[in-house]
């Protein structure tokens, strides 16, 4: 190959691509092309065979020179690999082909030459996980040039702010909106602020019976729903969607500074989440809400090509998820006969962390006076009528359907204290999901009851929470002590990435939640929660949720290849398809997860359980 074609090939190699045009031009020079047949070792030490090796056809494995063969990483096409050896002496790592390879071949001289020159490709050896993590998450925005889901609010068109008192006539403020070319209004009512549409304004007067000269007062809604300007406009779009608006009054530190239109932020948006919150608000029948299903399917695979971080895709698919099935309550029970009831989802989406709808969680909690009978048939329907909008059974029957899980509140409440009297595997994992659980439609109330009934039996139970915690070691980390990756023994090489990485966070985190009151369901809300407790500081939180957003990454990733290919959804991924970068950053993430899980036997006094 030629000097171009050369560099023309690492530039799009990761981390070669930090590199300045010298530094790829000096790195094009010093390669060499080297082939090695199938089975050989190739030689690598810092004295005889000092160099860096880039796959450029073939397979290689890495191997812990202390455990066998045992597998630690693979190496395919633009792969790199070596650098640990040779910049770790502790690394007792060795390489063999599996397959043919030609590869690469980069003196250490040279490479140590790049190293020293260009910080950002040091970097990249060098940083720890929430770094690369961060790094990792850019990449994936850059290369799907779609980086506007993260921009800053600020970069959006606002409309002007206009703000008037609650007793502002209603003729002195359509004059203010006509002036400033605006439709909203901020209304101050003494400490209260809320906010005034021309809609609100239109309302009042063609129906309501005002006139031009009543105050604006009984129209305006409270609280504002408001989003900082150096806040992402994802979020903005996530608390549209959340609370059902389509204007958000835009801050900055000294106060409000305009309004952001829907319309607007759409059209910064390649995204059909307008479409979908569209169909939704429209939705009158049983066939327009399995229309919204699949677009919300079609946003999902869009955003996470797109690289916006899978706890933001998760938070606005689950609120999406969350108006699709009140609006189904609220469409076959078109009556109001079963209105004294409080639908709740439990689990990954009571946390809002379910992406792919796997399997539904979910519950029904009634005024004691309601006609269980009744409810039980249509809960049977409503179930049936979810499964085939594409959430699929609980296998554990943790549904509606379930008559144990469609309970009068005196009787969920009787049901609670009863788990924590009999404790089991399985009365353990429904306190689990319960205390994750949210409201979707109904009254909240009787939900934040039956959670104060379970925060008085965890206070009350001195050892429950040391019991509870044990869950967190159900199942082992899949790294060696060496930091080889652990794997199935299938064609893959796979690895079941909810057992052995995000479960064990999650119920940690549960675990310490509880211990602290903290009220909020999702975990990174949680992690969060406890940094502001003091129990743990913030570089470990912070390293803790990009840990879990990585691993949640990769088995969406994983989950949205399976779909389209036809193939069962499961919670594994085959280690054998991810990048030398991603190998690394998923070893880097089960060093943290087992950290995590030292801080948890240790909190909770647990010694030898790892």
């Amino acid at each position: 190959m030629s000097i171009i074609e050369q560099v023309n090939f690492i530039q799009k190699i990761h981390p070669f691509d930090r590199l300045s045009q010298d530094g790829l031009n000096e790195a094009a020079g010093a390669l060499d092309v080297v082939y090695f047949p199938l089975e050989t070792t190739i030689p690598l030490n810092p004295t005889e065979s000092a160099f860096i090796y880039i796959v450029i056809k073939g397979r290689v494995a890495e191997c812990i020179g202390d455990e066998g063969d045992a597998q630690c990483a693979l190496y395919g096409t633009h792969a790199q690999f070596g650098a640990s050896t040779l910049l770790d002496q502790q690394a007792k790592l060795r390489y063999h082909t599996i397959e043919e390879t030609v590869a690469y071949r980069l003196p250490f001289a040279t490479f140590q030459r790049l190293l020293k020159h260009n910080p950002e490709f040091e970097s990249f050896y060098f940083n720890d996980i929430t770094q690369k993590l961060s790094h990792f998450h850019q990449q994936l925005q850059i290369e799907s040039s779609s980086e506007a889901m993260m921009d800053a609010v600020k970069i959006a068109p606002l409309h002007a702010l206009v703000e008037i008192a609650s007793q502002t006539s209603i003729k002195h403020c359509v004059e203010q909106m006509e002036a400033q070319k605006t439709d909203a209004c901020l209304v101050r009512d003494g400490d209260r602020l809320g906010v005034i549409t021309s809609s609100d304004l239109l309302r009042g007067l063609a129906i309501h019976g005002f006139d031009l000269n009543s105050p604006v007062d009984d129209m305006v809604s409270y609280p504002v729903i408001s989003i900082h300007q150096n806040d992402y406009l994802f979020n903005a779009l996530l608390k549209m969607t959340r609370y059902g608006v389509d204007r958000l009054m835009v801050r900055d530190k000294q106060g409000f500074i305009g309004v952001l239109h829907q319309k607007e932020l759409m059209s910064l948006f390649a995204n059909q989440s307008g479409l979908v919150m569209l169909t939704l608000e429209r939705a009158e029948s049983f066939d327009d809400l399995k229309k919204v299903t699949q677009q919300i399917d079609d946003l999902v695979s869009g955003l996470s090509n797109k690289g916006v971080k899978t706890h933001y895709i998760a938070k606005l698919v689950n609120e999406l998820h969350r108006k699709l099935q009140s609006r189904l309550w609220q469409i076959l029970d078109a009556e109001g006969q079963f209105s004294a009831t409080t639908f709740i989802v439990m689990g990954s989406e009571g946390r809002s962390e379910q992406v792919v709808r796997t399997d539904q969680d979910n519950a029904v909690i009634h005024a004691d006076s309601m006609d269980a009978n009744a409810l039980t048939a249509f809960c049977q329907t409503y179930s049936a009528k979810l499964i085939e909008l594409g959430f699929p059974p609980c296998p554990g029957g943790i549904m509606v359907s379930n008559s144990q899980w469609c309970l009068s509140e005196s009787a969920f409440e009787s049901q609670v204290i009863r788990w924590f009297e009999q404790p089991s595997l399985e009365s353990f994992m429904s306190l689990a999901i319960l205390f994750d659980a949210q409201a979707v439609h109904g009254d909240e109330a009787r939900l934040a009851r039956i959670k104060a009934v379970m925060q008085q039996q965890v206070q009350k139970r001195q050892m429950f929470l040391a019991q509870f915690a044990r869950s967190v070691f159900q199942f082992d980390t899949p790294i060696s002590l060496f930091g080889r990756l652990i794997t199935e023994k299938d064609d893959g090489h796979s690895i079941d990435l909810k057992k052995g990485g995000i479960f064990p966070i999650v119920h940690g985190v549960r675990c310490l939640a509880m211990e602290k009151e903290i009220e909020k369901t999702n975990t990174h809300w949680r992690i969060r929660e406890l940094i502001n407790h003091n129990v743990f500081d913030e570089a470990f939180g912070v390293e803790l949720g990009e840990t879990l957003n990585f691993l949640n990454t990769l088995r969406l990733q994983s989950m949205l290849e399976k779909k389209a290919r036809r193939k069962p959804i499961d919670n594994s991924i085959e280690t054998d398809h991810l990048n030398h970068f991603q190998q690394d950053l998923l070893k880097d993430a089960f060093s943290v997860v087992h950290k995590f899980k030292k801080v948890i036997e240790q909190h909770f006094k647990m010694d030898g359980v790892i």
